[in-house]
C-alpha cells in the first residue's frame, strides 16, 4: 500500500532585526542647536550684556567707581532697570567685568604681536612694545582713564588690579627694558610711568588737545608721529642710539 506523502510546513524566516542607529545620528539628536527662540533670547542677553559692559566702562572712567550708579549705567546703556543686578550681580561684579575686558583687549592686542619679537634683537623688541603700547591706547583711551581713576587711592580695587594685571605685566616690561637699555632698578621706576604717560595720556586727553593745538590726536598719520617720537624719547636712555 502507497504511504500517503505529507508535505512538511516550513517554519517562517524569523524577521532581520533593525540595524541600531549610529551613535552619530543619536548624538546628533541630543546635541541639537537650541531652537530659534531660545537662540533669539540669547542673542539679545549678550547684547544687553555688552551694551551695559561698553555703558560701565565709559562711567567708570569718567567719573570712577564711586561717581557712576547702577542707575546711571543702565540710562547709559539704554537698558530697562534691574538688568545689571540681573547680568552682573552687584555694581562691584559689573567693575570686575569692566576691568577683566579691558585688560583682556591689552593682552590679546600684545599677545598677538609676541611672535613677531622673538627674533628681533633688544633694542629693536623694546622700539616693538613702545610703538605697539601707543597703538594699543589710541584704539582704548578708557584703559588710561580707568587707570588715573582707580590709581590716585589705595583701594581694594587697586590692589586687585595690581596684583591680577598690572604687576605681571610690569615685571615683563622691565626684563625687555633692561636687557635693551643701560637702566637699573631705581631708574626702571621712572621710566616705567613715563612709557605708561607718554604713550597713552594723550588720547586719554584728546579733547584738551583738540582745544589746545586743534589737531586730532586719533589721525594715523597723528599717532605714527606720536610713536616715532616717543621710540626716540624713550631710547634715549641708551644713549642716543634708537632702534632702526
Amino acid at each position: 500500500m502507497a504511504q500517503k506523502l505529507t508535505k512538511t510546513k516550513s517554519k517562517p524566516k524569523p524577521k532581520p532585526k533593525p540595524k541600531p542607529k549610529p551613535k552619530a545620528l543619536v548624538t546628533a539628536k541630543t546635541d541639537a542647536s537650541p531652537k530659534p527662540r531660545q537662540r533669539r533670547v540669547q542673542e539679545r542677553a549678550e547684547i544687553t550684556i555688552e551694551k551695559i559692559r561698553d555703558a560701565a566702562t565709559r562711567l567708570f572712567a569718567e567719573r570712577g567707581y564711586d561717581g557712576a550708579s547702577i542707575r546711571d549705567v543702565e540710562n547709559a546703556a539704554g537698558v530697562k532697570r534691574g538688568l545689571v543686578n540681573y547680568h552682573f550681580g552687584n555694581k562691584e561684579t559689573l567693575w570686575k567685568a569692566v576691568v577683566e575686558h579691558v585688560f583682556a583687549l591689552l593682552s590679546t592686542y600684545m599677545n598677538e604681536r609676541a611672535g613677531l619679537m622673538r627674533d628681533l634683537s633688544p633694542k629693536e623688541r623694546i622700539s616693538y612694545v613702545i610703538r605697539s603700547q601707543i597703538r594699543f591706547y589710541a584704539l582704548n583711551p578708557d584703559l588710561n582713564r580707568l587707570m588715573i581713576q582707580e590709581g590716585k587711592r589705595d583701594t581694594s580695587r587697586l590692589r586687585y588690579i595690581v596684583d591680577t594685571y598690572s604687576r605681571p605685566a610690569m615685571n615683563l616690561l622691565r626684563d625687555i627694558a633692561m636687557d635693551a637699555l643701560p637702566i637699573d632698578q631705581d631708574e626702571f621706576v621712572y621710566w616705567y610711568y613715563m612709557y605708561l604717560g607718554s604713550s597713552s595720556l594723550i588720547y586719554a586727553m584728546a579733547p584738551e588737545s583738540s582745544l589746545l593745538f586743534g589737531v586730532d590726536v586719533m589721525d594715523e598719520k597723528m599717532i605714527d608721529r606720536h610713536a616715532d617720537f616717543m621710540t626716540e624719547f624713550l631710547l634715549s636712555r641708551s644713549g642716543g642710539n634708537t632702534a632702526k
